[in-house]
């Protein structure tokens, strides 16, 4: 008996257009002057329980990945007197996807085929497990977590929040999100108001070369 197995091909299509992080959301005070932040110091992170998607590794990479890109802005880690205070939240939140897929089970020895569908009158034996077999649903549930990083952004002077950014993503394997944390933190920030000092330099080098044209 030959099984011809189709329900695998769903999870393949599903799994292989899964991107980590793949919505972001930000907002931000219209009010706030962010050209003043010079300094900025980190609160306690939020939503401390161990899980494999959520762990002190995946926070504290997280943490240094922020301020690494708070320093390419030009930001100083100040503990003492920040103008503004980060908050590091992370969340995994268990789901489960059921796949419904079809399953044919059927016989390669052959059936007797339609002449007439042969442009030779003899009857042809030829495979058919289409034709000779029996076709049934399988049900399969699959544990995955939605994960989400959000930074939140506080006024010290002001004490209120400035910004939150956040990356969601369905995650299906720990070491994929490994992967997918610094990419998540770049598109995290970028519509953050304070660009980094590269792309500022180009903007102006830019300007500069236009306007001399």
């Amino acid at each position: 008996m030959n099984r011809t197995i189709f329900w695998c091909i769903p999870l393949m299509i599903i799994l292989s257009n899964c991107t980590a992080y793949n919505k972001v959301y930000s907002d931000y005070d219209r009010t706030a002057n962010f050209t003043r932040y010079k300094t900025f110091a980190w609160l306690p992170d939020r939503d401390t329980a161990n899980t494999t998607f959520n762990n002190q590794i995946i926070r504290n990479n997280t943490l240094n990945y922020f301020t690494h890109c708070m320093g390419e802005r030009g930001l100083q880690a100040e503990p003492d007197s920040p103008d503004i205070l980060l908050q590091l939240v992370v969340r995994s939140m268990p789901k489960q996807m059921t796949i419904t897929s079809t399953v044919h089970q059927g016989s390669v020895s052959g059936v007797r085929g339609n002449p007439y569908y042969y442009p030779n009158p003899n009857n042809y034996f030829y495979p058919s497990p289409f034709l000779n077999g029996r076709t049934t649903h399988v049900t399969e549930r699959y544990d995955y977590a939605e994960s989400t990083i959000t930074l939140n952004v506080y006024d010290c002077h002001l004490k209120r929040l400035v910004w939150t950014g956040t990356a969601k993503g369905d995650l299906y394997d720990p070491a994929f999100m490994a992967d997918n944390l610094h990419p998540a933190v770049y598109r995290i920030l970028k519509k953050f108001p304070i660009k980094t000092q590269l792309r500022e330099r180009r903007r102006n080098h830019t300007a500069t070369v236009e306007k001399q044209h």
